[in-house]
């Protein structure tokens, strides 16, 4: 019985040393990972590899379609001095479309616009696009043509002065000039005239500010 029992403790002891070692050799293990790892360094013949941020002109970012804007600040306190002329208008609407020249009239196929106070204002783009044909004329003054996208045109008139020049990028809110006077309209005053064209049919531009330019039709 005394053998058995001494047996018993010998091999407790045995048991619980073995387990002792095998712990100490664990925690050794874990040790020596975390400093191999502390002691690594950056290789610097290796670049570091960084995402970069998309960028506008990636043809995989959609940009937001634009909207027609008026062709001047948007904080501008202005007046309609030309309406555009349509059979469907009333009459008045009409009337405010007819140019007269001599002794004679012409109907508008554009919009004049003018500050409340008719001092000058610097005209804007009110789309993003190209410049297509700068000229001055004797009835309408120095005018710019911009040409957009889906084929749509805008022409601004009456400028006093030009700011752009021919097959410059332009962006929508740039300036392209500044209001004047157009022989043919004295009566408008300093302004801007300006038309709106989809496949060369002139259309009113009151009607398509802030339309985005898929929206604009004939």
């Amino acid at each position: 019985m005394k053998n058995l029992i001494k047996k018993i403790g010998q091999n407790k002891f045995q048991f619980f040393f073995f387990v002792g070692i095998v712990a100490l050799l664990a925690i050794a293990l874990i040790v020596s990972t975390v400093m191999s790892n502390n002691d690594k360094t950056p290789d610097p013949d290796t670049p570091n590899v960084v995402n970069p941020e998309p960028s506008q002109d990636d043809p995989a970012v959609t940009k937001p379609e634009e909207v027609l804007k008026l062709p001047f600040q948007e904080t501008m306190s202005y007046k309609v001095v030309r309406k555009f002329y349509s059979k469907d208008a009333s009459r008045d609407e009409q009337v405010q479309a007819l140019i007269k020249y001599g002794n004679s009239y012409r109907t508008s196929s554009g919009t004049g616009f003018a500050a409340n106070d008719d001092s000058n204002f610097e005209v804007l783009s009110s789309l993003s696009g190209k410049v297509a044909e700068i000229k001055e004329s004797p009835l309408y003054g120095n005018y710019v043509v911009l040409e957009h996208e889906n084929n749509i045109k805008t022409y601004y008139y009456g400028l006093s002065d030009v700011t752009v020049t021919v097959g410059a990028n332009i962006a929508q809110g740039d300036k392209i000039g500044t209001s004047g006077f157009m022989t043919i309209d004295k009566e408008a005053g300093n302004h801007v005239f300006v038309e709106v064209s989809k496949d060369g049919t002139r259309l009113n531009i009151e009607t398509l500010i802030g339309k985005k330019i898929s929206e604009i039709q004939k």
